[in-house]
């Protein structure tokens, strides 16, 4: 028997807020304003640039998408604003979780309240399961929490490299 890569991807949508988007028509509307009756003087002509360009930004990271990348242990969690910039996000190894668990469930609980920085990786729809995924962080030393939407494919992944620390 010979060792193979492993290597799965998941991810998760996230749906446009109302509060961007409400953010966003109130940032037009004052640009408009500032051209409309000020449009002979220069700087509100800038001005309401800078209000534009700033509606253009807060419309590019409306959408969020996040992509889940289990490879030989490693998991990996990438950004992608509006289908298109995409940015690592998070990444820990599987021999650094302590738990895997569904976000309700009381193995999670446990962990609620404890202070411990929380990455929301999921779409936020009530409607599909997310999992709680406790890890030691490099970094700090501290125990995070990531929620993540698994699908089984990804779960049975990560019950190979550590049956012990994945609950269903």
């Amino acid at each position: 028997m010979y060792l193979q890569d492993v290597h799965v991807e998941n991810y998760a949508s996230r749906k446009r807020s109302a509060g961007m988007l409400t953010l966003r028509i109130i940032v037009m509307i004052l640009g408009i304003i500032c051209i409309i009756p000020f449009g002979a003087f220069l700087w509100t002509l800038l001005v309401a640039l800078a209000l534009f360009g700033l509606a253009w930004y807060i419309g590019t990271r409306e959408q969020i998408d996040f992509d889940y990348s289990y490879t030989n242990g490693t998991i990996d969690i990438a950004r992608v604003f509006t289908k298109s910039s995409r940015k690592k996000y998070l990444s820990f190894d599987m021999d650094k979780v302590i738990l895997v668990a569904p976000s309700d469930s009381n193995y999670a609980k446990g962990y609620t309240g404890r202070g411990l920085k929380v990455w929301d990786c999921t779409s936020r729809d009530q409607q599909k399961k997310a999992y709680a995924v406790v890890f030691k962080s490099e970094k700090s030393q501290n125990e995070e929490i990531a929620l993540m939407e698994l699908e089984d494919d990804f779960l049975d992944a990560m019950e190979a490299a550590n049956r012990d620390v994945v609950h269903r």
